[in-house]
């Protein structure tokens, strides 16, 4: 064997290559995570010819993570043309989300907040497929809301839950006469009228009740639904339509009818810019701009969260805070409000 020492350039061959390696790495990340940004951004252009193209515009949040984790890159790597591609696409998601971003940007609304009008407000989809029934149980009977809407409220979770009745004794659901009505509402309050089941014969299943306010005997409607994942398709023959969008035009007829001051809540599958929920909250007057609650999976951090769980108002109702729950063994994080209506 030789003893001969190794020279300077073959000791620093190894790093160099090693670095080299990472920076071609880094360049090819940078042009496929752009590319990759800017496809799932203009996806839902295409919706009016491809219903499904419209899920992408649910993911308008994590784009713009994406897009600023990027553009960090690109402005270290000194990629000026591709930091400027990805500060448009954070731009286009930035003015997308805006309207909702959390309340500490709205600012007035949250002056409602303590004033004695106040109610609270709990919407929790329990998830049918959870067995939590003591976790989910001890949160609600220790939240003090006044009002309670549950989906996928199996035979079984009805069961487990029959020991809140003595907090809460006003209840409606419709699992008497179809157990796949998993829609739920507990109340403090006693219902002046109250209904729950099938919109028209066909979905989303609509629980809701009329109460009179507490301060002044106002008629205030809260009512609960869940509609469908907007990854299904409607039978309508061209398919331009999700099952989704079917369930909400349905859901707007049914609101149309629920009086001026309603609150309504549930599990939408829907991100609050959404093309669903923008056309639900045009034609019904109701409205949750300022508040954001990532809230599905309730295991995942909150950056990857969706916010698809709301709670949306209009009349004399306001919302004053808006927050997610504790992790009570759903995959949804249950979402708390706190509702100030405004005195005649």
């Amino acid at each position: 064997m030789s003893d001969i020492p190794a020279s300077d350039d073959e000791i620093d061959a190894g790093p160099r290559t090693w670095r080299g390696a990472l920076l071609r790495g880094l360049h090819a990340g940078l042009r496929l995570g752009g590319v990759a940004l800017l496809f799932v951004t203009f996806l839902p252009l295409l919706h009016p010819y491809w219903a499904l193209a419209g899920v992408a515009e649910h993911f308008a949040l994590q784009v713009l993570m994406a897009a600023i984790a990027l553009g960090l890159l690109a402005l270290a790597l000194r990629r000026w043309r591709w930091l400027g591609l990805v500060a448009g696409i954070a731009c286009i998601e930035l003015w997308t989300i805006h309207p909702y971003w959390p309340a500490f940007l709205a600012g007035p609304k949250s002056a409602l907040a303590g004033q004695p009008a106040d109610l609270k407000v709990i919407s929790l989809n329990v998830w049918h497929k959870s067995d939590s029934y003591g976790a989910v149980r001890d949160y609600i009977a220790a939240s003090n809301a006044d009002i309670v809407g549950l989906v996928e409220v199996t035979p079984r979770w009805k069961a487990e839950l029959a020991p809140l009745r003595s907090l809460y004794p006003y209840s409606i659901d419709c699992q008497d006469r179809n157990p796949r009505c998993e829609e739920m509402l507990l109340s403090k309050h006693p219902f002046v009228k109250s209904f729950s089941g099938h919109i028209n014969k066909a979905l989303p299943v609509i629980a809701w009740a009329q109460i009179a306010a507490p301060s002044d005997g106002t008629p205030l409607t809260f009512a609960v639904t869940h509609l469908s994942w907007p990854v299904v398709r409607a039978d309508l023959g061209e398919n331009r339509e999700t099952v989704q969008a079917e369930q909400a035009r349905n859901l707007i007829h049914a609101l149309q009818k629920l009086g001026p001051n309603l609150l309504l809540m549930g599990d939408f599958n829907a991100a609050p810019w959404s093309r669903v929920q923008q056309d639900l909250r045009q034609v019904t007057g109701l409205d949750n701009a300022g508040f954001l609650v990532p809230s599905w999976p309730a295991w995942g951090p909150a950056p990857l969260r969706l916010p698809i769980d709301h709670i949306m108002t209009r009349g004399r109702f306001h919302l004053a805070a808006l927050n997610p729950g504790p992790n009570v063994g759903s995959d949804h994080l249950p979402v708390e409000a706190i509702i100030g209506y405004a005195q005649p």
